[in-house]
């Protein structure tokens, strides 16, 4: 049976804003459903046509375990959808939307919807383990007196909440930690990631005065003011790039060089896209954005650089697609730190590493930074870990035909040494 095409009908998300500000008191669940709400309303979608609906949450809590399930009851859609939780770091909403787009491919679906969100305002609190092990034996007891007895036990001590375990499990490093790393091995400095780190709120603050970013985005009136939040609140469009230098080193605070201003910051948001089997958009009478032409991804040597996922997804993508770097026409990275995206632009055109590490042959080439991250990107617009794939996606769609090209790259790295990247095809 010959796969069908997958085409993007229309892509949405919420604000993406600093963790606890605006969405301080919503959950990822909340986002999701706010999310898929606008997405319904705003491409008029009758709900008995969707057949799937795939998001996920990196950090979830057990209210969240299947965000997607959840969500799509909360709105009121068909009880009968096929909805469930898919999880890959900062790639998951990459993940999700590659998921649905092969359930569509396939024939196992028609129409299907595929996203993320997350709450980093609501994620699970980490507690000691003397602590922990006591509120498990308190729950055991049958009355509130054995329960009083039992923590009793709890010492001051075992009650300073210890920090927010952002760390590597396999490594027992955190994403920025990996980074130092790698842009110490491939001489990035300083000068240069904050200057990225300019050119990312700059061009985010572009996008936002000329409407493109807040054509993406669906305003939100959170608790408990019912404010009108509207755009993302982390972009600064005239970035101060002597401020950005004099900021102090967050992982290396004696020889390192990534700062909270060249990383991309804790934050909440969701985002989602429509998918269409393109017989099924024709029938509807949807006008497709793009069609999903191929997708990859990868684990690496985690010895080689955590960060590296873009480096080892974008030739299956390419390969998959029949294509080369070259016949790219706009390129859509995540940036969760300055030095990753430069230490992966790097290593795209390094033949030797390319060679030892991801066995290739010639390089993967040279990217046209006058279209990478035309509208800025994860460090000035904001990173809620389960929404900026497809963020991406998203964006990518929207910008080809401004830029009048035909083929997209969207790619990002992942934790535990992961990546993905998908290639659109812009639809005439």
């Amino acid at each position: 049976m010959p796969l069908k095409q997958v085409a993007i009908i229309d892509g949405f998300r919420t604000p993406f804003a600093r963790m606890f500000s605006d969405f301080k008191e919503m959950t990822a669940i909340d986002l999701a459903k706010v999310c898929l709400t606008e997405l319904v309303n705003r491409t008029e979608i009758d709900p008995v046509e969707i057949d799937e609906i795939a998001m996920g949450v990196s950090i979830p809590k057990p209210t969240t375990t299947n965000i997607a399930r959840i969500a799509a009851l909360g709105i009121g859609l068909p009880k009968t959808i096929n909805a469930y939780h898919m999880q890959l770091a900062c790639a998951t909403s990459l993940l999700t939307t590659a998921h649905v787009a092969m359930s569509i491919a396939t024939g196992n679906a028609d129409v299907g919807i595929a996203g993320g969100a997350e709450s980093m305002s609501d994620v699970p609190v980490s507690t000691t383990e003397p602590f922990r092990r006591i509120i498990l034996e308190a729950q055991t007891k049958r009355t509130p007196e054995e329960q009083m007895l039992t923590l009793g036990q709890v010492k001051l001590a075992d009650m300073i909440p210890p920090p927010m375990p952002l760390a590597e499990a396999y490594t027992g490093l955190t994403m920025g930690e990996h980074t130092e790393l790698m842009v110490k091995e491939w001489g990035i400095t300083r000068e240069e990631q904050d200057d990225y780190a300019a050119r990312t709120h700059e061009l985010a603050g572009k996008a936002i005065a000329d409407g493109r970013i807040p054509a993406e985005v669906s305003p939100v009136t959170p608790p408990p003011d019912y404010h009108v939040a509207e755009t993302d609140n982390l972009v600064r469009p005239k970035p101060n790039r002597e401020k950005i230098g004099s900021l102090s080193p967050v992982f290396d605070k004696e020889f390192g060089s990534i700062t909270a201003a060249n990383s991309s910051p804790l934050t909440d948001g969701a985002a989602a896209v429509l998918l269409m089997a393109e017989d099924k958009a024709k029938a509807l009478g949807y006008q497709p954005k793009a069609f999903i032409k191929s997708f990859g991804f990868s684990g690496l040597d985690l010895d080689i650089g955590m960060l590296f996922g873009p480096a080892f997804s974008t030739p299956k993508a390419l390969k998959m697609a029949g294509l080369k770097l070259s016949d790219i026409d706009l390129v859509e990275m995540h940036e969760a730190f300055a030095g990753q995206v430069l230490c992966n632009l790097k290593a795209f055109n390094s033949k030797s590493w390319l060679a030892e590490n991801v066995g290739l042959k010639e390089p993967i080439g040279e990217v046209n930074m006058d279209r990478f991250n035309m509208m800025g990107g994860s460090v000035s617009i904001g990173h809620p870990f389960g929404a900026t794939g497809a963020r991406l996606v998203t964006t990518c769609a929207n910008q080809l035909p401004r830029v009048d090209g035909t083929l997209g790259l969207i790619t990002a790295c992942a934790a535990n040494g992961t990546g993905g990247a998908i290639v659109l095809e812009r639809a005439n």
